[in-house]
């Protein structure tokens, strides 16, 4: 049996130590996902925040043969070791957060995909010449 490689979009952000955080994930997601590729971080205004701190964004686009489930927890498996607690989000407090965008054709954050940032940052990785590095 054939494995798929599935075509992943994410959205990267944080409002807590942001630049060291932001570091941290990108590296922790090229240490499991060999086929990834991350936009120019970002630094964004704050949507349905309680904290007026400005977010450093990223957008990735990666392929995977892991199934939805498993791609998920890989994502909560990061956000956890970076330092991101449920209650954190309430406060406004966001060392990372790694949204799932899209999964292959299905659209699972609609409205984040028609913040500029994210679509700047995916226009540029999937227009990005064959020759661009698509590992560490």
């Amino acid at each position: 049996m054939e494995n798929k490689q599935n075509r992943i979009i994410l959205c990267l952000g944080s409002n807590w130590d942001k630049e060291k955080n932001m570091e941290r994930a990108v590296e922790m997601l090229r240490a499991h996902f060999v086929f990834i590729r991350f936009s120019h971080p970002v630094y964004t205004e704050p949507v349905d925040c309680p904290l007026p701190i400005t977010f450093l964004n990223c957008v990735a686009v990666l392929y995977s043969e892991e199934s939805l489930w498993q791609v998920k927890n890989v994502l909560k498996d990061i956000e956890c070791r970076i330092g991101r607690k449920p209650e954190d989000k309430f406060h406004g407090r966001v060392p990372i957060d790694i949204d799932l965008l899209q999964w292959n054709d299905q659209v699972l954050k609609t409205e984040d995909l028609t913040r500029k940032y994210v679509l700047d940052g995916i226009c540029s990785l999937l227009s990005a010449g064959e020759n661009d590095e698509w590992s560490q």
